[in-house]
């Protein structure tokens, strides 16, 4: 479900969440629990979570509704014993796709959280990965 790379955490399922909210949905915290088991292993690392949207709606909300998401998300791995000062939160909003936004899949696609490394990295690890 999660695999540390040279420069980040990538994860096989999408961290999904409430519509237009950052209440993460429950069959997420199995990919969550994979991330904390990767830096509960890699003590050295600290990591950026990033949260990104994909383009509908209005910029400025997306962006406010990425940052929300993004600190949900580190809320979430500090309650699960990773400590606060190894984690940080940003939202990008709509500004970084990785796809494009005419189609629902690339919407899907873009509507994304990032766990980048900010320091400590440099091996790869798996943790249940599927």
């Amino acid at each position: 479900l999660a695999v540390l790379t040279a420069t980040e955490i990538t994860i096989n399922e999408q961290i999904l969440f409430k519509t237009n909210r950052a209440e993460i949905e429950p069959v997420s915290e199995e990919t969550l629990r994979a991330v904390a088991t990767i830096l509960t292993e890699h003590s050295e690392l600290n990591i950026n979570v990033e949260g990104h949207t994909d383009n509908r709606g209005i910029r400025a909300n997306n962006l406010v509704l990425s940052s929300r998401r993004a600190q949900a998300v580190r809320d979430w791995l500090v309650k699960a014993g990773i400590s606060a000062a190894r984690l940080t939160s940003k939202g990008f909003g709509q500004d970084s796709p990785v796809d494009t936004n005419t189609t629902e899949e690339g919407r899907q696609k873009n509507r994304r959280v990032v766990f980048r490394i900010a320091s400590g990295g440099s091996g790869s690890a798996k943790a249940n990965q599927k």
